[in-house]
């Protein structure tokens, strides 16, 4: 499930999961607007979902993939739920019998992007942002925050013939790194981060909850 956000409607939906909760959840990342673990005024800011997941995780088992607005978080603050910090993404997966990666998805993409979460997520960068956030009393996180939250979040686009060459592509990526990493065959990859809510056989691109108000269900054919 990849949010894109933090609405009422997410909350409420996560506080349907708790009441009535699936046997795993799979958090793929942006789940909140922007929320780095490291910074106090984020902690407050986001509270409320923190505690719902925190309470979700109580019921169920509870997968957070970091993206790349929700990250340095820490088993202090989630401590039931299993993390996948960037550096441990893509994670293999099985399901029926397949082999998928499952990550949030800005990965493979730019080096110029690659360079610039990678400086974004080190431990140097989040304890510098945690001081200057401390001595700025929140002012600075607030008005950065504020800027973030007017940002609007859009659908990716694509038609089918565009979706399968893009799928295409994101799968040849993932098979590179598995191959280059010694993983050996992978089935398939499930992502978020793209916002486009389109699957093939080998290749999900999860929708954003923000956008289109539903998550994507996976249903085992398997019986006991």
């Amino acid at each position: 499930m990849d949010s894109g956000g933090k609405t009422i409607e997410f909350l409420d939906f996560v506080k349907n999961l708790i009441i009535s909760p699936p046997e795993q959840v799979f958090l793929m990342g942006d789940v909140f607007h922007l929320f780095l673990g490291h910074l106090p005024s984020s902690q407050k800011e986001n509270a409320g979902l923190i505690a719902l997941i925190n309470a979700l995780s109580e019921k169920t088992e509870v997968f957070y993939f970091e993206g790349n607005h929700d990250f340095g978080i820490n088993s202090v603050l989630l401590p039931c739920v299993k993390l996948y910090p960037r550096s441990l993404q893509p994670a293999l997966f099985l399901w029926e019998g397949r082999r998928f990666f499952l990550a949030h998805g800005d990965i493979f993409i730019t080096k110029t992007y690659e360079c610039y979460i990678r400086t974004m997520t080190s431990p140097l960068v989040l304890s510098l942002l945690k001081l200057l956030d401390r001595l700025s009393l929140g002012v600075i996180y607030a008005k950065v925050s504020k800027k973030i939250q007017k940002k609007p979040i859009k659908l990716l686009q694509m038609d089918g013939g565009a979706f399968e060459k893009f799928a295409l592509e994101r799968f040849e990526k993932y098979s590179q790194f598995a191959k280059k990493n010694n993983l050996g065959f992978v089935g398939g990859v499930i992502e978020g981060h793209f916002h486009i809510g389109k699957k093939l056989d080998y290749y999900i691109s999860l929708p954003s909850f923000y956008c289109e108000k539903r998550a994507f269900i996976i249903q085992s054919n398997q019986k006991s």
